[in-house]
């Protein structure tokens, strides 16, 4: 997948017709010039990935090169600027008919900031959380992004119910002091609802309706979600998990208040 700016199909056909309409008496040299706009050419046709015009375009090369011997106040003659002329008329219908076989896909706007889903996640989540997640909830919320904005729903459930697990494991592990555990979304809610200070009940409610409404539907091979109703999980998952990614943060507070605590205690 590569990622181009619409401009940048604009300038290059911009250079294109700038080259087929070139007039005698035009300037040879400097910037905006035909020899500049030649350099362009060439680097808008390797950005592109168009290698059939580019190996088709060796009378252009030629006269580039003829052009390049020139004096720096050089102008076009009659017979230079038909020569180019002609040449770029070749190459635009070796060029028009390579551009047949390459499709470009337009990415249609969402309720989602279609650019925040696919190159900056972070901004979608509240401050300072994206940078707190696992490496793998991290990875899987920037393909859930990636999979909203290019219309592929049920792609997206799948990464957000990754994540979100991933999340919660991470979370879970924080609350109860473990390094690693195994057990399953459930058991770790209920786990965390039964503890003598338990997270907040709003946080709990949502894990447990994302796992029955969401995560457990989503395992099952006839689910298929549509592109609204995976935008609205979305919002769900980012809910809890800027939520989870607080009380973490919260919790590390508390125990670093304590050790204070504790060492002013034993100097005392």
């Amino acid at each position: 997948m590569k990622s181009k700016e619409i401009t940048n199909y604009i300038i290059f056909g911009t250079e294109l017709r700038y080259l087929q309409d070139v007039k005698e008496g035009w300037r040879v040299h400097g910037r905006d010039f035909i020899l500049d706009n030649i350099d362009r050419f060439f680097a808008k046709l390797k950005e592109f990935d168009l290698p059939v015009t580019i190996r088709a375009s060796y009378e252009l090369r030629k006269q580039k090169e003829k052009l390049a011997k020139t004096n720096s106040n050089y102008r076009l003659s009659s017979n230079d600027a038909d020569e180019l002329s002609g040449i770029m008329d070749d190459v635009r219908n070796t060029l028009m008919a390579e551009a047949e076989g390459n499709v470009a896909f337009i990415v249609t706007d969402k309720r989602i900031d279609v650019n925040k889903l696919l190159s900056n996640m972070p901004s979608l989540m509240a401050p300072n959380i994206f940078d707190s997640l696992p490496d793998i909830a991290a990875y899987d919320f920037i393909e859930a992004g990636k999979c909203i904005a290019f219309e592929r729903p049920t792609a997206a459930a799948f990464h957000l119910m990754r994540g979100t697990e991933a999340v919660l494991r991470h979370f879970y592990c924080s609350i109860v002091k473990r390094s690693r555990v195994e057990i399953l979304w459930k058991q770790m809610v209920d786990h965390l609802r039964s503890r003598q200070k338990p997270p907040p009940r709003p946080l709990l409610n949502n894990l447990d309706n994302i796992r029955h409404s969401f995560r457990n539907p989503t395992q099952h091979p006839d689910k298929i979600y549509d592109i609204q109703e995976v935008q609205d999980l979305f919002g769900l998952c980012i809910d809890v998990i800027n939520r989870m990614i607080v009380e973490i943060k919260k919790a590390r507070t508390t125990e670093e208040k304590k050790k204070k605590a504790l060492k002013g205690k034993s100097k005392a």
